[in-house]
């Protein structure tokens, strides 16, 4: 992929989920080696935190979590409900069981501490915006326990990944890059750069 960039004249190219998986990335050993194990199948589609009523998606990591299958099914019930009041005493258990191991009162109140007041008070007159604010808040805390490493909540970690994380690592296999203790993102680049020069003289 990089030798065919510059063969149509870029000037660099830019890297991206597989930065995720280097010493520097901002996130837990655990998710390093998540992404370092990922194939390229290993993604999905899921809703995003910041603009989760409009239905817009991300690409995240699927190996080891399940947080894509979570994240749609918090969608489907905010689509199908208008506020906490109307979910069926069996969808209430659900999420206090396996989201926020907690009531949803508790977990409300959890919500209402991190909210901007004007975002309360909206919550406050729409019952739906409530349920909104909530489910947000699990998405939220889904990114923060994959880059804290949070252990007993792995099978909720969000990580934001695309199937060249998967790629890589097929590239990267039998080689010193692929355990995720030794991937750099300056080595990364090293190796791209020299496997994209190998690759045009060989065309050449």
């Amino acid at each position: 992929s990089v030798a065919s960039a510059f063969s149509m004249g870029a000037a660099y190219v830019v890297t991206g989920s597989i930065n995720q998986a280097t010493r520097e990335a901002g996130t837990s050993d655990a998710v390093r080696q998540l992404l370092a194990q990922a194939a390229p199948t290993d993604v999905a589609m899921a809703p995003a935190a910041d603009m989760f009523e409009m239905g817009v998606k991300v690409q995240v990591l699927t190996r080891g979590t399940l947080f894509a299958v979570r994240a749609a099914r918090l969608y489907e019930l905010y689509r199908a409900f208008d506020g906490l009041a109307m979910l069926p005493p069996p969808v209430r258990t659900e999420l206090e069981a396996k989201y926020f191991r907690a009531t949803l009162e508790q977990a409300w109140e959890g919500c209402r501490a991190e909210r901007d007041p004007r975002q309360l008070q909206r919550a406050e007159k729409e019952p739906k915006h409530q349920l909104a604010l909530l489910f947000r808040a699990y998405l939220g805390q889904a990114s923060k326990w994959a880059n804290e490493g949070v252990a007993d909540r792995k099978i909720d970690y969000q990580v934001w990944c695309g199937p060249a994380m998967g790629a890589f690592n097929d590239w990267a296999k039998g080689s010193f890059l692929e355990p995720h203790e030794d991937r750099t993102a300056v080595q990364i680049a090293l190796n791209l750069l020299e496997g994209a020069a190998v690759i045009t003289r060989m065309h050449q």
